[in-house]
């Protein structure tokens, strides 16, 4: 299998014509005609991490967020983001990224959270998008161990909670990978008792804790959660596919 046709594979189960018109997905570093010999897969292809492949023998990254965004002026050493490109190119290391196409398929990052807390009778947060999941427990839970419950599932750090009349039990549970503040309206019109995402701004968190009650998660631990699914579907490519250790963020100095 060579690039092109692992690029091909990733579209069937993550089509990349549903990725947003802002987003860059596909190929960022590499050539479409090299061989598939290992893949490594993580949340941002990053020095790092792009080191790491090379040190355990993977010559394809699949990444979820895009290592290029916007157009470059100039690639160099200087800067983070030249600095990794060299390398990728210097040691024949191919990235692609599957950002939105991945939040938004059919078992992608918002279908993998969901399943984790064991919601059931999942459906897409917002139909405009694709974005978010929305499913209820299969019994409700006291709040406290519900709140538990998300942090153990996802592998997560640490969990905010925000609420002016914490409610005794959750049941309906609504979620968006990453950052979905916008989406909180859609989970109250789908009358969750829970909204979980990452990112929310203060003003518009203080404007809605008086219609729903609030969780905010780490954005790299909550997206990070969906990438063993991204490894079980990469690996059915029959080439062999990891999880690289490597994270986006180091742990921060807490003081």
């Amino acid at each position: 299998m060579n690039v092109i046709e692992l690029i091909a594979r990733i579209n069937k189960f993550a089509p990349f014509s549903l990725a947003a018109e802002w987003d860059n997905c596909g190929l960022m570093v590499g050539s479409y005609d090299d061989e598939v010999r290992k893949i490594g897969v993580c949340l941002d292809a990053t020095r790092m991490a792009v080191a790491e492949a090379v040190s355990k023998g993977c010559n394809v990254i699949v990444c979820h967020h895009p290592l290029i965004f916007k157009p470059l002026k100039k690639v160099t050493d200087d800067t983070e983001q030249g600095d990794t490109i060299l390398l990728a190119a210097h040691s024949g290391t191919n990235i692609i990224a599957a950002h939105t196409n991945w939040d938004v398929a059919a078992k992608g990052v918002n279908e993998t959270l969901a399943k984790l807390l064991g919601l059931q009778k999942i459906k897409v947060l917002d139909n405009e998008t694709g974005l978010g999941a929305f499913g209820t427990l299969k019994e409700a839970m006291d709040t406290q161990k519900f709140l538990e419950h998300v942090k153990a599932s996802w592998g997560l750090s640490h969990l905010a909670f925000y609420s002016h009349d914490m409610p005794e039990k959750i049941s309906r549970v609504a979620l968006c990978g990453g950052s979905g503040g916008e989406y909180w309206i859609d989970a109250l019109e789908n009358e969750a008792d829970i909204y979980i995402t990452a990112d929310m701004k203060y003003h518009e968190l203080a404007d809605v804790l008086s219609d729903m009650n609030i969780a905010l998660a780490d954005h790299g631990e909550m997206e990070r959660a969906s990438l063993p699914e991204l490894v079980r579907q990469l690996s059915a490519s029959k080439i062999e596919t990891i999880l690289l250790d490597v994270k986006a963020l180091p742990e921060p100095v807490r003081i």
